[in-house]
């Protein structure tokens, strides 16, 4: 089966037919570098070469890299070093949990398609979020330029004081991606408070830059600081600087 073209997403059918077999899944996920190839010289003997073998005692995956001399005990599991080590699910069902966290199926669902535990899934998608968070912190970079569009949002994270009201105890996490770059652009950072957030635009975000944000006060004096600004109610509609209200365009603004 031919692959998805580059750009191009893999649908639930590509997915199934590059899952049924273990040998296509494994040959798949060393292409995309998500297994690594540990194949070459065993550098522990000297002698023989490591290489992929049949191996009963680890059933999940029925192969193991292992060295050709027989007198050697070089050996590595092939999830070692990758995304999927440590985890007791088969390959082709960790492909499919991270499909169906990507497109946002219910957890009724893939507990439905999956007959895995409620406890399982939950850990399971608490787990992608949480390699989101390494990849998106460690890949921050300095976004925007004139002529390009950066969304900013804040939140706080954490849970509510005795699970009741409104107020919320936890950090506030601050944010912004800039518009049909690809691979997507992007900066993730966690701050003591809000007063901050202009300081951490200006750090991350290139002057000139349009940026879109929500209503609060003190964005206000992004435009001061040498941006175009956007804002847009959530609830009713985006209005520029300019003051001029749109309903699905967005109007470019200066003071």
């Amino acid at each position: 089966m031919a692959e998805a073209p580059a750009g191009q997403y893999m649908n639930f059918m590509e997915l199934r037919e590059i899952t049924q077999c273990s040998n296509r899944l494994q040959a798949y996920l060393r292409r995309k570098k998500l297994l690594l190839n540990f194949s070459g010289p065993c550098v522990r003997c000297g002698v023989g070469t490591i290489a992929l073998k049949q191996h009963a005692v680890y059933r999940v995956d029925g192969q193991i890299w292992r060295c050709s001399n027989r007198k050697c005990a070089a050996k590595t599991t092939i999830r070692k070093y990758s995304f999927f080590a440590g985890s007791h699910l088969s390959l082709d069902t960790i492909m499919h949990l991270v499909y169906y966290w990507t497109y946002k199926y219910t957890q009724l669902i893939v507990r439905h398609e999956t007959r895995l535990s409620r406890a399982t899934v939950v850990d399971f998608f608490n787990f992608c979020r949480e390699v989101c968070c390494v990849v998106i912190e460690e890949e921050c970079e300095r976004i925007g330029e004139p002529g390009k569009v950066v969304e900013i949002d804040e939140s706080k994270f954490g849970k509510r004081k005795f699970n009741k009201g409104k107020h919320v105890d936890g950090v506030w996490v601050f944010g912004g991606i800039e518009r049909d770059s690809n691979p997507p652009k992007c900066f993730f950072v966690t701050v003591a408070d809000r007063s901050a957030l202009i300081s951490l635009i200006k750090k991350w975000i290139l002057p000139g830059t349009t940026i879109l944000s929500d209503c609060w006060k003190a964005y206000s004096s992004l435009v001061e600081e040498g941006y175009i600004h956007e804002t847009v109610n959530h609830s009713i509609q985006l209005v520029s600087d300019t003051g001029v209200h749109t309903n699905n365009n967005f109007t470019a603004g200066t003071r």
